[in-house]
């Protein structure tokens, strides 16, 4: 995978994605503006290498409209920024019926549970930024997280996170 993070313009993302396919690379990601639809299209129907992006986008609509003009292979959407999972559902079922892959952003506590219940190829990113937020850790086994089987995200908030919690908001408000 190689991540542009919205650093190409369309001219540099098809020349650079061209040269990129001799890698056979599971994807390129934001090659280019996250609202440049009509962009990545035009790079998803040029290159073999499949296109990720959406991880910037703030809304449904904004992931259907991508979706409804084949601008991406890979859906990204995080949850945290489309409003929650109810709104991540609702990216996931058009991206379900359009046979795309799913690589939800972040969060992998969150996105864990969302991934595991898309019928179709879905991807985590791990990071372990935000383990000291909570008492337990996600559990990888040969390369794939295990959803875990404890109620609700299956994680319980650190003290540590309390902290964080009230400190913020005790910053906030002095």
């Amino acid at each position: 995978m190689v991540d542009a993070n919205q650093q190409w313009n369309r001219f540099a993302a098809l020349r650079i994605g061209r040269r990129l396919e001799a890698y056979d690379l599971v994807w390129i990601e934001e090659p280019l503006d996250a609202y440049d639809a009509e962009g990545h299209a035009a790079l998803a129907a040029a290159l073999d290498t499949p296109v990720a992006t959406g991880e910037m986008l703030t809304s449904v609509a904004e992931h259907t409209a991508l979706i409804d003009e084949n601008a991406s292979d890979v859906v990204q959407p995080d949850a945290p920024r489309v409003g929650g999972i109810t709104p991540f559902l609702r990216i996931m079922a058009p991206a379900d019926r359009k046979g795309l892959s799913l690589a939800p952003h972040f969060v992998m506590e969150l996105h864990l549970h969302l991934a595991a219940a898309y019928p179709g190829t879905a991807w985590v990113e791990h990071f372990e930024w935000l383990e000291p937020l909570f008492e337990e850790r996600l559990q990888l086994k040969d390369g794939r997280l295990l959803v875990p089987d404890r109620p609700g995200l299956g994680l319980t908030p650190s003290d540590r996170a309390a902290r964080w919690t009230v400190d913020s908001v005790l910053v906030r408000e002095g």
